[in-house]
Order: C-alpha cells, then sequence, then structure tokens
C-alpha cells in the first residue's frame, strides 16, 4: 500500500512538472489540438485557390477542319467559356512545339470513320468521324484543356445519337444498344467511415509517438541535465516506484496526446465535410461508432505503452536533452514505418499482422471503425502488445539492477549496455569500450 502511495505522489509530481515544460505542453497538448484545424484550413484554402485559378484560366484549343453536318460543334465548344478556340496551324510538327512550348494546350483533329471489311453499310453513317486529340499530359493546363473538350465532345454526342435515330426512326434507347448503369452499396456514413479509418490510425502513430518523445527525453536525460537525478534516489522510496511513477506519467501524456488527436481530428474534418456538403449535416456523420470506443481507447493505451516504454528506455542512456532526441529519433522513425503500410486499404488483418507491434493496434483501431471486429485477432494483437510491454520492463529492470547507471557512473550507450551487460554475462566494459 505504502509503494502504490509512493507512486501516486511521484506520478502527481511528474504530471505537475510537465505543464511547466513548454515542448512537453507544445507538443503533446497543443499540437494534437490546433494541428488538424490549421492543417485543413491551410489545405482546403489551397485546394479553393487552385480551384479558382484553374477555373480562370482558360483552354487554348485549336481544331482542325470541322466535317460536314457537324459545324455546331464548334458552336457547343464556343458556350463554354473555359475553351478559347484559336487558329490551327497546318503542320503537325507545329502543333507539337506548339503544345511543348506552353502557347497551345490542345489540337483536335477530325478523322473519318473507316468501315471494316466486315461490317454492313448501314452501320457506320456518313456523318461519322473520330477526334484525335494531341495535348502534353506533362502539363496540367494540357491535360486540363483535353479533359474540358472531352465534356464538351460527350454532350454533342448525345445530341447526334438522338438526331440520328431519329432520322432512322429509331427509339434513342434503343439505338443507344449499351449502357452502364452503377450503384454504390456504401452510405455516405460508411464512406466517411471508410476514409477516417485510413487517416486516424497513421495519424495516431504519429501523434502518440510526438506526445511520448519529450515527456520520455525529460523524465530521464532532462533529470540528469538538471542535476536532480540522483536527489530523486536519495528519496525514501524504492528505485522501482520512481521508474513506474515515470512510466505511468510518460504513458499518460502519450494516452491523452492520442485521445486529444482523435477527438480534434474528428471535429475538423466534420466541420470541413460539412461545408463541402453545402450543409448536407443529415447525410454525413463524422464519428467513431459507439461499441468501437472502448476498442479505440484500448488500442491507444496499448500503442502509449509501448512506446513510452522504448523511448524511455533508450533516452534513460543520456545526460542531456539533445542526446535524447538524438538516441529517442531512430525509435521514432521506427515507429513511423508502418505508416508506410496503412496507406493501402487493401492491407488484410491477418494473424502474421496481428502479431506485428504497432501494426496490428492500428489495423484494430481501422476495422473498429467500420464496425468490423475479429475478436481472435484482437486478441492475438492484446497479447502480442503485452508480450512487447513485459519484455520492454523486462529490460528495464535488468538495466535498474545496475547501480553505476542509476548513479549516472555508466556514460555508455544503450547498444553497448545490451553487448556487455546483457550479452555478456555481465562482464563490465572497460573505460575505452564504455566511454569513461
Amino acid at each position: 500500500m505504502s509503494d502504490w502511495r509512493d507512486v501516486r505522489v511521484l506520478y502527481l509530481h511528474e504530471l505537475r512538472s510537465a505543464l511547466r515544460e513548454r515542448n512537453i505542453v507544445v507538443y503533446g497538448i497543443l499540437l494534437p489540438i490546433i494541428f488538424y484545424p490549421l492543417l485543413l484550413y491551410i489545405v482546403y484554402t489551397g485546394v479553393s485557390l487552385a480551384i479558382g485559378r484553374e477555373a480562370k484560366d482558360r483552354s487554348r484549343i485549336s481544331i482542325g477542319e470541322l466535317p460536314a453536318g457537324h459545324e455546331t460543334l464548334k458552336d457547343e465548344m464556343a458556350r463554354d467559356r473555359r475553351i478559347e478556340i484559336i487558329a490551327a496551324r497546318n503542320a503537325a510538327g507545329d502543333v507539337e512545339e506548339e503544345i511543348r512550348q506552353g502557347r497551345l494546350d490542345l489540337h483536335v483533329e477530325f478523322l473519318p470513320v473507316e468501315r471494316g471489311v466486315s461490317l454492313a453499310r448501314d452501320v457506320v453513317a456518313s456523318r461519322d468521324f473520330k477526334a484525335k486529340l494531341t495535348y502534353d499530359k506533362s502539363r496540367d493546363r494540357s491535360s486540363t484543356a483535353r479533359d474540358r473538350f472531352t465534356v464538351t465532345l460527350d454532350r454533342y454526342r448525345e445530341f447526334y445519337l438522338e438526331e440520328e435515330a431519329s432520322r432512322r426512326g429509331i427509339p434513342p434507347a434503343r439505338f443507344q444498344m449499351l449502357w452502364t448503369e452503377m450503384r454504390n452499396v456504401a452510405t455516405n456514413v460508411q464512406m466517411v467511415r471508410y476514409f477516417l479509418g485510413l487517416l486516424l490510425p497513421t495519424f495516431l502513430i504519429l501523434m502518440v509517438s510526438v506526445g511520448t518523445m519529450y515527456p520520455a527525453i525529460d523524465s530521464t536525460a532532462g533529470e540528469r541535465e538538471k542535476a536532480t537525478w540522483e536527489t530523486l534516489m536519495t528519496t525514501a522510496t524504492p528505485r522501482r516506484n520512481i521508474i513506474v511513477a515515470k512510466y505511468l506519467y510518460v504513458s499518460t501524456m502519450a494516452v491523452s496526446s492520442g485521445v486529444l488527436n482523435i477527438t480534434a481530428m474528428l471535429v475538423s474534418f466534420r466541420q470541413l465535410i460539412v461545408s463541402l456538403a453545402a450543409g448536407a449535416e443529415s447525410g454525413f456523420d463524422v464519428s467513431i461508432p459507439l461499441g468501437a470506443v472502448p476498442v479505440v481507447l484500448l488500442c491507444t493505451v496499448l500503442l502509449a505503452l509501448f512506446v513510452a516504454a522504448g523511448m524511455m528506455i533508450l533516452a534513460s542512456f543520456t545526460r542531456t536533452f539533445k542526446e535524447g532526441q538524438a538516441m529517442v529519433t531512430p525509435f521514432y522513425m521506427l515507429t513511423m514505418v508502418p505508416v508506410l503500410f496503412l496507406q493501402s486499404p487493401d492491407l488484410a488483418f491477418t494473424p502474421a499482422m496481428a502479431l506485428t507491434p504497432i501494426v496490428n493496434v492500428a489495423l484494430v483501431f481501422r476495422e473498429a471503425i467500420s464496425g468490423v471486429y475479429h475478436w481472435r485477432l484482437i486478441g492475438l494483437t492484446l497479447l502480442s502488445e503485452v508480450v512487447c510491454v513485459a519484455l520492454c520492463m523486462k529490460l528495464a529492470a535488468a538495466i535498474l539492477r545496475q547501480g553505476d547507471f542509476m548513479l549516472g557512473g555508466y556514460s555508455g550507450n544503450f547498444f553497448k549496455f545490451v553487448r556487455h551487460r546483457l550479452l555478456g554475462g555481465g562482464r563490465k566494459p572497460s573505460g575505452r569500450e564504455d566511454g569513461i
């Protein structure tokens, strides 16, 4: 009972101290809150400016000689204010050079349709034609000009088919002969949750790692840099209580960063989607299913416990905050590796993935948002994360048994410690190897 009271006192002390550290407050609390609103505002503003600029830019299109009977196609193009018809070049080489130099966006050439040997004479109408488009796909303006002309040509094609069907005395629907009908079985809510399932786990990993880094470094290397580590070791409580309190404090900051991150992202996305949907709020529910909340919180806690343990172990071998950043950064980058795999929506949640740290938590999170629960794989994920945290705790216990480490006499890094103290059967390295 006394141990838990000591842990509680030390834990609350660490939390109060954290609120006085600027880096911890900024990266652990403020960044998750303001990151998404600011990011989405910048993205939304940038996209709006790009769309507005693209809408103002007129596509410069030159057209060849129109086929007989299709003079109205030019009038159809002229009605589109985004298209500017300019004089055509006669030589194909001149047209290509104009497009490459950016003085022309698209050239359209109309060619007659050749009747196939196996086709009946009346299959191809005498006024049928094909359009040959010359453009530069490496230039956005040229690709936009192609898209705009294609839309105009499609509209004209529908008019031409109706006209041709009337001339033949055939209903337009029968003359079409081929239709495409598409039906999306996913509702707006399901589509929103699908995208949230891709984005939330990715940013959760990012924010938990960022929210863990500074508390982990400050609670270890920061104590040595401020010369308070030895004083802390002299308190009337076992050293394990000190480490447990620090570990709980770092884990709490990591969980807080993750929860704030999820909340800010949901609020920001809701406002963005509602504005894009012109107020159609009833059709878009930007939220996590109520049944997924316990799973999401469990995932956040498991991820925080693992990341906190890893970063604290590495940072504890450094003496200054700067050294701590250098030591922890590779582990931080390692936690970002699963983000590369999570970008693929086709990544299946298999037993192998359930045993892979960090990836398994993100996949459980992603499927829970969509309302899918594979309980056997969730159990494997829980077992995997518990084992990883237990291994980290065992490693931390082995480190705590080293008196020179706790008193600041050990000046080697983590990798030398593992090689000489753990794998070397307890043999103390020489001063040269130890960096003394």
